[in-house]
């Protein structure tokens, strides 16, 4: 895995000069591996793990900055266009001259950019729009450090472990939030399409890219055209990342998105070598493996199958001592993946690909709110009729009710929260807690800048805001790669409005109709999606012991974030099984207690 360090001073104060030095010389005793990528005035650049094609380092000229990832250059046919290529002279300029932005314009990929003036008075980090490389920052003594993981300055003595509490209370309120605090009250986080300018005089932040001016460039609205140019693009983007590995193991659930990934895989372009895995569950609702099959057998590719069982899974078991800058997702089948890892290095696979992204990207989410984009644009033409019929049988509401919506949000232009729908109800916060929430702990600029958007697409906003989080999940053993949430991937979706990417009663019905005959008919026509809550409801009752004694007796409880009266009731088997909306609060309580006690330094394990 690819990570970095970088240390940004005012080279013309002494004591930050000397500092910095120590600084360097303090990596170099605790991280004996890592090696310099840039070494300059003001700049200094280490890193480790750097493997060719997938996670590179691109230095440009004159020492004017580094980009840690993997870039692909844009092109006006990519069908045409080799992925390899270096940032020469011309380019170092260009970026230059642009601060960074020629960047984003012109480069998409994962990638954080940081890019030195010439003057030495100013330090960039540009972090990519799909945040797909983490970007965080402290400050030590005056000396700016910018990094990707957050135990490696642990091992430096940089972090203070002040826990930040308001971040805490967000997190188990909206789990998916994406903002610029962490856990730590010392600690930033650099957010996607985000560059923060550190000068002699201070820092500053803009956002080089936002989905709000990506849409207002330009609308993509004929049906025929979208659905030519988002298949093209699905499958550019796929096949560059392949090009990065020689072996991809795919997680192949079963839906669409992932049998659309393995359609892209299965063009003869692609040299990588792939084989599919796929998890199924003992109850029918979560067993996907027909569908699955049908995927691997057009394609033509090896599907291994392994079973998830509740029983076999001990919750004590899932925590481990790696630091995290906020409480984030655990892995909560380790079983499965402990066989992940093993087939990984059995088959010498470089990288997991999944399907991750589509959902967010394609349209999957039944709102009227689609019928009331097309009247936010165009009024009450004669073809909104159809929309709105269309748009009554994919949200299976009656025509009156989708029309209410269209008046209300599309002629009358009623502006759209995104956080109102997501942000449910807490079931376990303290009232105090709850009540000292503030809109700004969860809100993401994106969507404040995207205010004078249709209603609808301001919704497509917050879901690509959330798809930043799959690559919360880490993995020690392979790149992980969701190819759907590529740059160019997104920047077409935000264009094409809601009710063209779905039509006829269906979701993502227009990559549907994009791979029809690239993928199985059963998945084209598949609406349903699998469901495994039950699965996971009986691994929370198998671990009941464990969490009560977990819980009750954790950091949350002892600093009245959790209310130990509201939390001791729901854990029960008859509240675990009779509450459909328990499970998640309940699992992201125990990932934020698991974080809590993993930086006071007690290991969550050894008190089951």
């Amino acid at each position: 895995m690819h990570r970095y360090i970088a240390f940004i001073w005012n080279h013309r104060v002494a004591e930050r000069e000397a500092l910095a030095e120590s600084l360097v010389q303090r990596l170099k005793e605790a991280l004996p591996k890592w090696t310099c990528a840039l070494d300059t005035k003001g700049l200094c650049v280490y890193h480790v793990g750097e493997r060719p094609r997938s996670s590179q380092s691109y230095r440009l000229d004159r020492d004017a900055g580094i980009v840690l990832g993997r870039l692909f250059k844009r092109c006006a046919d990519p069908k045409y266009e080799s992925h390899e290529f270096t940032l020469n002279e011309r380019e170092t300029k260009r970026i230059g001259e642009s601060d960074g932005r020629h960047l984003i314009e012109h480069y998409w990929g994962r990638y954080v950019a940081i890019l030195r003036s010439m003057d030495g008075a100013h330090v960039r980090i540009l972090r990519d729009p799909t945040g797909a490389i983490p970007c965080l920052s402290t400050n030590y003594q005056g000396v700016d450090v910018v990094f990707s993981h957050i135990d490696d300055c642990v091992a430096l003595g940089l972090v203070r472990n002040t826990i930040n509490w308001d971040h805490i209370a967000a997190y188990l309120q909206f789990p998916r939030l994406v903002t610029k605090d962490t856990g730590l009250c010392s600690v930033r986080q650099v957010l996607a399409g985000e560059c923060v300018d550190i000068g002699i005089n201070g820092t500053t932040t803009t956002f080089y890219w936002s989905p709000g001016r990506i849409h207002d460039a330009q609308v993509v609205e004929d049906r025929q055209q979208a659905m030519q140019e988002l298949g093209d693009a699905i499958q550019y983007c796929v096949e560059a990342w392949a090009s990065c590995y020689n072996e991809v193991l795919l997680s192949l659930s079963g839906g669409l998105d992932s049998a659309v990934v393995l359609a892209c895989l299965s063009k003869r372009a692609v040299k990588a070598n792939v084989i599919c895995e796929n998890y199924y569950t003992e109850g029918i609702s979560g067993d996907e493996r027909l569908f699955a099959r049908k995927a691997a057998d057009l394609s033509k590719v090896e599907l291994i199958e392994l079973p998830f069982r509740a029983s076999d899974q001990s919750l004590d078991s899932m925590f481990d001592a790696t630091k995290l800058a906020r409480p984030a997702e655990t892995q909560l089948t380790p079983e499965l993946e402990r066989h992940r890892e093993e087939l990984v290095k059995e088959r010498n696979v470089e990288a997991v690909f999944s399907g991750q992204g589509g959902d967010h990207l394609f349209e999957q989410t039944a709102t009227s709110l689609i019928a009331a984009d097309y009247a936010w644009r165009h009024g009450l033409r004669p073809e909104i009729l159809g929309v709105i019929a269309d748009t009554s049988r994919f949200t299976r509401k009656p025509i009156w009710s989708v029309m209410a919506t269209v008046f209300n949000a599309g002629i009358f232009h009623r502006q759209n929260d995104p956080y109102v729908k997501r942000l449910k109800p807490p079931l376990l916060l303290s009232e105090a807690t709850s009540d000292a929430l503030k809109p700004s702990d969860f809100r993401h600029p994106w969507v404040d800048d995207a205010a004078h958007l249709p209603p609808n697409k301001i919704n497509q906003i917050a879901n690509i805001i959330d798809s930043q989080n799959f690559y919360q999940r880490r993995c020690h053993y392979a790149s992980t790669v969701h190819p759907l949430i590529s740059q160019p991937i997104i920047e077409l979706c935000l264009q094409i409005p809601s009710y063209t990417l779905t039509y006829g009663g269906r979701d993502r019905a227009l990559v549907r109709d994009a791979f029809s005959g690239k993928i199985p008919p059963e998945i084209t026509r598949r609406t349903t999606k699998g469901v495994t809550v039950s699965t996971f409801n009986q691994l929370l009752i198998g671990n009941l012991p464990f969490l009560r004694e977990f819980l009750l007796d954790g950091l949350l409880v002892r600093e009245s974030v959790l209310d130990r009266r509201k939390t001791e009731a729901n854990l029960t088997e008859s509240e675990i099984v009779g509450n459909p909306f328990l499970f998640f609060p309940m699992v992201h309580a125990i990932f934020a207690e698991a974080w809590l006690r993993n930086w006071r330094s007690e290991t969550p394990s050894a008190t089951a």
